[in-house]
Parts: C-alpha cells; sequence; structure tokens
C-alpha cells in the first residue's frame, strides 16, 4: 500500500496541475481577466511618466464646459447658432484638422430655421473650402433603422464621418471597425492620416480595409503635463511630476498602500494633452488671441463637452475619470509617437481568446511550481545537515530562484517591448512568486528556535 502512494500522489497533483491549466485559459469566475486588468492599469501607471511628448506638440483638445454655457446665458445641448459661433471662433485659428465628439443625431432647432441645423452645416462647409478636414462622430449605424441614432444627414454631407461607437475589444481602440454603414476609420486613425499628410509616416494603412486587418490600440496614457498648459490655465493645482524615477516609486507605493491614504486634498493630476476651453476661444484682446492662434495653429484639435449633465466620460489609469474626448486624444498621440508600432495585444489563436502570451503566463507559473520542488528536495537534504549549513543552503537556494525568475521576466519584458506587445501580468505572476518567500521563510524561525533551545 505504502509503494502505492507516491504514484497516487503524482497522480493527484497531474489531476490538479491539468485543473490548474483550464482554470486560467477558460477563466470562468474572471480572476485571471480581473488580475491582467489590474496589472496592465498599474504598469501604464509605472510608465507614464516615461511617455515620450512627440504628440503633445500636435495635440490640442478643446472642451465645451459648464462655465461656458453660464458665461454665454445657455444650455446643453448647445443651440445650433451658439455652435456656429464657436466654431467660427476655432476656424479664425486654423487648426490642421478638427474632430467634433459631439452626436449631432436630432435636430433639435428644426422648427426654427434662423436657429437650425444649417447655421452649423454653413460654417463646417466653409471648413471644407478651407482645406481644414473637418469630422464629425458617426455610431456607425442607418439612422432610423429599428430607431438607431446616427448623424443628421444636413451635417453628414459637410463632413467626414469618424467612428466613436463599438464593441468586442474590450478597453482597447480600434483603427477601423467595420460597421452598419461599411468600414469605418476611428477619430485616432482619421486625424493621424490628417497628420502623415505633412509628416513622413511609415506603415500608414493604404485605405480603410488594409486598416481593419490592424490590431487595436493598447493605450498608453501619459503624465507629463505640457508646458503650454500654464499660458491658458492655473497650472498650480496639477501635481508636476518629478524625475520618472521619483515618479515610479510614488506611483508604486500609491498601488501598495492606497487603502492607507486617505488624503482627499491632494493635488489633482492635470491632462497629459494641451486642455483650452471653450471660452479660451472668446478672448479679444490680441495678444490673448495670439497666443490662443500659436498654441492651435497647424495641430489637431479635438472638441469634446464636459457637462455635468452629459455623461460622457471615460477611465483614465493615470487620471481618473476624464471627458470622452481624451480617449480619442490619447489614442491619436499614441500612434503620432509610435507610428504604427503601437502596443498591442498578441494574435489570438483560431477563434478562441488565448494567445501565446497566455501560454507564457502557464509557463511562469509551471517555472515557480518546479522551483517549489526544487526547494523541496534541498530542504529535505538539508535536515541532515548542521544548522548553520542548513540555513545556508535555504537561503542561497531561495535566492538563485529568485535570479533565475527575475531573469526570465527580464528577458520575457524586453521581447514583449521590443515586439510592441502588451506586458505580462506581473501582478499576478508576483503574487504567486510570493509562495516562494512563504516557503523560504517558514523553516527558518524553527531552525534557529531548536539551535537557541540546544545552546540552553
Amino acid at each position: 500500500m505504502s509503494r502505492r502512494l507516491p504514484c497516487f500522489s503524482l497522480c493527484g497533483q497531474l489531476v490538479m496541475g491539468l485543473i490548474f491549466v483550464l482554470l486560467a485559459l477558460l477563466d470562468p469566475f474572471g480572476l485571471s481577466s480581473s488580475s491582467d486588468q489590474a496589472s496592465e492599469q498599474w504598469l501604464n501607471r509605472m510608465f507614464a511618466s516615461r511617455y515620450e511628448n512627440k504628440g503633445q506638440h500636435e495635440i490640442a483638445v478643446v472642451l465645451l464646459d459648464d462655465a461656458y454655457l453660464q458665461r454665454n446665458h445657455t444650455y446643453w445641448p448647445l443651440p445650433y447658432d451658439e455652435q456656429s459661433k464657436l466654431f467660427k471662433r476655432l476656424l479664425a485659428f486654423k487648426p490642421g484638422a478638427v474632430f467634433v465628439d459631439f452626436l449631432y443625431s436630432h435636430d433639435h432647432s428644426a422648427d426654427d430655421p434662423l436657429k437650425g441645423s444649417q447655421l452649423l452645416a454653413n460654417v463646417f462647409d466653409r471648413y471644407q473650402r478651407r482645406g481644414i478636414p473637418l469630422f464629425l462622430a458617426n455610431t456607425g449605424q442607418v439612422r432610423g433603422h429599428d430607431g438607431r441614432a446616427n448623424t443628421i444627414p444636413a451635417l453628414t454631407d459637410v463632413s467626414t464621418p469618424a467612428l466613436v461607437a463599438w464593441s468586442g475589444i474590450g478597453e482597447r481602440y480600434p483603427l477601423a471597425v467595420d460597421t452598419s454603414l461599411g468600414a469605418m476609420e476611428t477619430p485616432a486613425l482619421a486625424l493621424y492620416r490628417q497628420y502623415c499628410s505633412s509628416h513622413g509616416c511609415v506603415g500608414l494603412p493604404s485605405d480603410t480595409t488594409t486598416a481593419l486587418a490592424k490590431p487595436p490600440v493598447a493605450i498608453q496614457w501619459g503624465l507629463k503635463v505640457p508646458p503650454e498648459q500654464a499660458d491658458v490655465a492655473n497650472a498650480k493645482d496639477c501635481a508636476l511630476s518629478g524625475s520618472a524615477f521619483d515618479e515610479f516609486w510614488k506611483q508604486l507605493s500609491r498601488a501598495m498602500f492606497w487603502r492607507l491614504d486617505s488624503n482627499d486634498d491632494e493635488r489633482q493630476v492635470c491632462r497629459y494633452t494641451l486642455t483650452l476651453t471653450a471660452s479660451d476661444l472668446e478672448v479679444t484682446d490680441e495678444k490673448d488671441r495670439a497666443l490662443i492662434g500659436r498654441l492651435l495653429a497647424g495641430r489637431m484639435v479635438l472638441v469634446g463637452a464636459n457637462i455635468t449633465s452629459a455623461g460622457d466620460l471615460t477611465e483614465s489609469p493615470v487620471h481618473g475619470q476624464v471627458p470622452g474626448v481624451f480617449l480619442h486624444a490619447m489614442a491619436l498621440d499614441n500612434l503620432i509617437t509610435m507610428g504604427m508600432d503601437y502596443d498591442r495585444d498578441p494574435a489570438s489563436f483560431g477563434k478562441t481568446d488565448i494567445n501565446w502570451q497566455d501560454l507564457f503566463g502557464l509557463l511562469l507559473v509551471g517555472m515557480i511550481a518546479g522551483l517549489k520542488a526544487f526547494h523541496a528536495q534541498i530542504a529535505h537534504k538539508a535536515r541532515r545537515k548542521g544548522w548553520l549549513t542548513r540555513i545556508r543552503l535555504e537561503v542561497l537556494s531561495r535566492l538563485l530562484s529568485w535570479i533565475v525568475l527575475i531573469a526570465f521576466l527580464w528577458l520575457l519584458s524586453r521581447v514583449l517591448n521590443a515586439s510592441h506587445y502588451t506586458p505580462v501580468n506581473v501582478l499576478g505572476v508576483l503574487l504567486i512568486s510570493l509562495v516562494l518567500v512563504g516557503e523560504a521563510l517558514k523553516p527558518l524561525p524553527k531552525i534557529i528556535i531548536r539551535r537557541y533551545q540546544k545552546g540552553i
């Protein structure tokens, strides 16, 4: 009976290993997906201060906010005559291209020709005639079919659609999506094409069909505030970052001790993209107009809303909740900064959601399990040694294992970085690796206590 126990134990370990592999790959409880997302957000914050600022000089966001509505004694949605004034002012500053993140799905002034959508359409037509590309948010759905909403025809005739609604890719940002209206490009790629018309861009998709085959962007958010931001806004409330090393440790401490941090008065982190308000476009002083002109001329300008009742918000791992237009701005920034070598997920196997990175994760877990078995063997042999030799063997074997594990993770991270793939789930690997620490620390107190008792 005792001879069959090792086989039974081995079979049990194999079965448990198989169950673990199935749980990791199928993820029935969503634990792996949750840790993947948490790990990615943590790494995004870690490296936000190191993000290059090449695209920062080419992009600006103009926000229509509550202060603008109150200042002009108007309301939301902003009447077309008021919008006409706003976009006339923006046109005067000669932006390179404009994306408007408003969905004009209903003509709310159709009964009043003096305030109807045609007023805005006339202004948008001026952009086209002056050679300034203008893109409007589009849902990619057939307007009116099954009650679906989309941009009204009066405005689609004087603009180019840019897709802002998609599903099935999680937190990723696609370059193009096949919709009910055909293949459509997203605002980031549409504006990137305009940027590339005056800059050398390598690997730009030749058309929308080609863009469909490109993987979605795994957006890396930046942290450093643009230097021009202080010219148009009070930057004293911004949590300006120090060196990349300081910011790394700051973010690491926040991630580890976030439940102990009850400081609600901490200064806010300002947005990475140069941000102006609609009120900034109303300046009349010549010096102020010259300043706004320098900030907007030739830039890719994205117009969005920061209205309390609008609810158009997105989650940034660095800045928290921000107006949705910043998602498009940051995706565009990634394209300008990294080109078509932007960060992306590895391709999946067939029609599954499993990729080779998942297999590497299993390999890491298998390596940890092998190292744990190696420690058990060393500990068994060390029982016959002296207490000092036993401690040395225990510590050195753990140290060697950590060196092997860290070296493997470093090599893997270098390969992923060179290939522009998203990183592995480092938090999940770290938690599993803590098993080594637990196993390493467990026998040491007993050894020391026994030695102390013998000495007495």
